[in-house]
């Protein structure tokens, strides 16, 4: 289960898995690596890498960066749980998760298992001045970013969605050193970055998905 030499010089994510819906949204993560390769040349493989936190062998430590999202409620058992924690405390890895479709059912899930997780700390609201919303890692500035308000249906015409201009709204773990363990969108990234145009879910339009996915990313190999 050692990841090849060749793996080692790229930038891999993998999906973890877990009983809310874990793949709800499979295009979500290639669309995300094929934005970092055509915008950066970044050797990026977009096939799916899913990781089982109890696969033996210990397979979670092989990656920086692991992707975490669904629709339903769920939850980690106990071993589970230390696997995370050892994963970003000690292994200095990063969770990157949404609740598809800004989920409520896995955005309290989610929530839930990070308090287990990390007794001592709390998911907090990144500030918007954070370097992570700006282009000090290569990425893009986010001062401002565009999200989704569910189109309502009409009795005539068609069907608008309402895309507001706003600032990005994340939430992280700070772990002891100032590095974000986790970041968590409670508005929808997963969706959109798998649809060309999504305005069904309350969430991020697929441009400003990709580049807080692209930020977040390029953060986590700089932090």
């Amino acid at each position: 289960n050692v990841v090849s030499a060749f793996d080692r010089a790229k930038v891999i994510i993998a999906k973890v898995h877990h009983d809310g819906g874990w793949n709800a949204a499979p295009g979500a993560l290639p669309a995300l690596q094929r934005e970092l390769n055509r915008r950066f040349g970044m050797v990026v493989p977009t096939d799916q890498r899913d990781v089982d936190l109890l696969q033996p062998g210990g397979k979670l430590f092989d990656y920086h960066m692991v992707f975490l999202h669904g629709r339903n409620e769920f939850s980690f058992n106990d071993e589970q749980r230390q696997q995370l924690r050892l994963f970003v405390e000690e292994r200095g890895g990063l969770i990157l998760a949404d609740a598809v479709c800004a989920s409520e059912a896995f955005a309290r899930s989610f929530r839930r298992e990070m308090d287990l997780i990390f007794p001592d700390r709390k998911l907090t609201s990144i500030p918007h001045d954070d370097p992570l919303f700006t282009s000090r890692y290569g990425g893009f500035d986010l001062s401002t970013v565009e999200r989704v308000q569910p189109a309502q249906a009409r009795a005539q015409g068609p069907v608008q969605a309402d895309i507001r201009k706003v600032q990005p709204e994340l939430e992280a773990i700070v772990l002891d050193d100032g590095r974000y363990g986790v970041i968590f969108s409670p508005y929808d990234l997963s969706c959109a970055l798998e649809s060309k145009e999504n305005y069904q879910c309350r969430g991020y339009t697929r441009e400003s998905a990709a580049r807080i996915g692209i930020n977040v990313v390029l953060y986590s190999l700089h932090e």
